[in-house]
């Protein structure tokens, strides 16, 4: 049956973080042998844990985010997590089940870890990993996906995080504006019409995450 990290690709679940370059299946037999393109994991599987994409058998979104967990890292399983509770592909309760019906793993700590931090309102694996970052740091959770409108109550946008109350944390993908000149323009008037509002804001990149001191540091600014 696939399984890991395999599993977790068929479910359409991001592949940042994740080693494709083998096949990953598990089997409850006692001799398992793997090969040049295929890991072959033994262990048993419950059929509340099995289902078919494709006509395919796989291991379930929960219990394939458990295992690439704990045969990855704990960001990695964030990412997962955060994206299968976004497109419902599981709950928070079965990522916890499945997380303690594994618990004497190799590293289902951090898969039990991930499961309690993941959240299906982060909406990309930036946010995702932003998320690590800003716990790592010590900095308080921050609200997610929060719409701010003005005096009239009308929308001026809806912003990824927002901090301290006054603070708003956006992570910036590389084409999340694209070459659109009008797009990038209406984006300026966005963040000038928050910051008239009193919101401060900073930007995170994929260049940030790679200085998570730094970053964390800038997200925080007079708060640390």
């Amino acid at each position: 049956m696939v399984s890991h990290q395999s599993a977790a690709v068929l479910h359409g679940l991001p592949t940042w973080g994740l080693d494709l370059s083998r096949i990953h299946v598990t089997r409850p037999a006692k001799r398992t042998r793997s090969d040049k393109i295929t890991t072959v994991h033994r262990s048993p599987i419950g059929a509340e844990e099995i289902t078919q994409v494709d006509d395919i058998r796989v291991t379930s979104p929960a219990r394939s985010i458990v295992e690439t967990a704990c045969t990855t890292s704990y960001e990695v399983g964030v990412v997962l997590a955060d994206a299968a509770l976004h497109l419902e592909l599981t709950t928070p309760d079965e990522l916890i089940a499945a997380a303690d019906r594994h618990k004497h793993w190799p590293g289902s700590p951090r898969a039990k870890a991930a499961a309690l931090f993941a959240d299906g309102l982060s909406e990309s694996v930036g946010e995702s990993r932003t998320r690590v970052l800003m716990a790592n740091a010590g900095i308080p959770a921050p609200r997610l996906q929060v719409e701010i409108r003005d005096q009239d109550g009308r929308l001026i946008g809806r912003v990824d995080f927002l901090l301290f109350g006054n603070r708003i944390v956006e992570f910036d993908g590389a084409q999340k504006y694209g070459a659109d000149a009008h797009t990038v323009i209406a984006e300026k008037w966005r963040e000038d019409r928050l910051r008239a509002l009193g919101y401060e804001m900073v930007r995170v990149g994929w260049a940030d995450l790679n200085h998570p001191c730094t970053t964390a540091a800038r997200i925080a600014g007079d708060h640390t």
